[in-house]
């Protein structure tokens, strides 16, 4: 990897810096919510929960392969404060960038939008061996297990998928919790157990919500772009807030740290699918066609 000084610059430093930023959850966690509430929501509704769980896979089969990242000292990535006490393989970024990416690239007939998303899938990638956090191997894996996630999600939205969708909401939910269960039963390292416990609780709280929206509101966004913009911002406002109090909130009933964890992601979860929505229609901004 002592390769990679050879084509380091000040300037490609500073646009890899800020371009990695694009696959950290500060980021992800905002721009996903935004797209549920601001395109198709029986689309990217799946989309959402789809992007969640190939995050948990993702940490899932790092803790797995245990495979050591570059030497420290190779590292200038500004945000990876934690990354030493993560493994290398596969690359999340290029992971996610497959499927956050690659399913807005596939999604769109706008040849900029295409130009624009497959520079981001490539920039994104690479910038994670640019800054030494990553070796090649670990980038490959990534966008394999990406180009597998979005050919499954593809499959899942299509007409192959349609069995899927049209069981009943007994059906999912128990598919979610064995899912979750035998995730969290079989992950690798005991310590790291409870990345299982919150990325679980988050997309149980989102399915928990969507299923009640589905079944009572039927929420609609606004079909004034104007209107779209405002409600997913004031939305993901909202959603900053929660993070950022929630837990403070859940300490002072003074819960068991894991259940503090799962009532946590599974409000968040809530928020997106159908608290934000419900807000948002008392605000005028959000129609229910039920």
């Amino acid at each position: 990897m002592e390769w990679i000084n050879s084509i380091r610059s000040p300037n490609l430093t500073i646009f890899f810096q800020y371009i990695t930023w694009l696959g950290y959850k500060d980021f992800l966690f905002l721009f996903v919510p935004f797209c549920f509430w601001f395109f198709d929501r029986k689309v990217f509704g799946i989309f959402t929960l789809f992007v969640f769980i190939s995050a948990l896979i993702n940490t899932y089969l790092k803790d797995f392969f245990q495979d050591p990242r570059p030497d420290a000292l190779l590292n200038i990535d500004p945000w990876a404060s934690t990354i030493d006490l993560s493994y290398g393989f596969p690359s999340g970024h290029a992971q996610l960038a497959i499927v956050i990416w690659g399913f807005l690239f596939l999604n769109t007939k706008n040849i900029f939008l295409k130009i624009l998303f497959t520079f981001l899938i490539i920039t994104i990638s690479f910038s994670r061996i640019y800054l030494g956090v990553h070796d090649i191997s670990d980038v490959i894996g990534g966008i394999i297990i990406g180009l597998i996630s979005i050919f499954l999600l593809n499959n899942l939205l299509g007409n192959k998928g349609a069995w899927i969708r049209n069981q009943s909401n007994l059906m999912h939910c128990l598919i979610y919790l064995c899912f979750f269960s035998l995730f969290y039963l079989a992950w690798p390292l005991e310590e790291n157990r409870i990345v299982a416990v919150t990325l679980g609780s988050l997309i149980m709280g989102f399915w928990i919500g969507q299923t009640i929206d589905k079944k009572y509101f039927n929420f609609e966004s606004p079909k004034n772009l104007l209107l779209k913009i405002l409600s997913a911002i004031l939305a993901v406002f909202g959603f900053i807030q929660l993070n950022k109090n929630i837990d403070q909130i859940l300490e002072m009933i003074h819960l068991n740290h894991t259940i503090e964890t799962i009532v946590s992601s599974l409000l968040l979860g809530l928020y997106i699918s159908l608290i934000a929505p419900f807000i948002l229609s008392l605000m005028r901004l959000q129609k229910i066609r039920n």
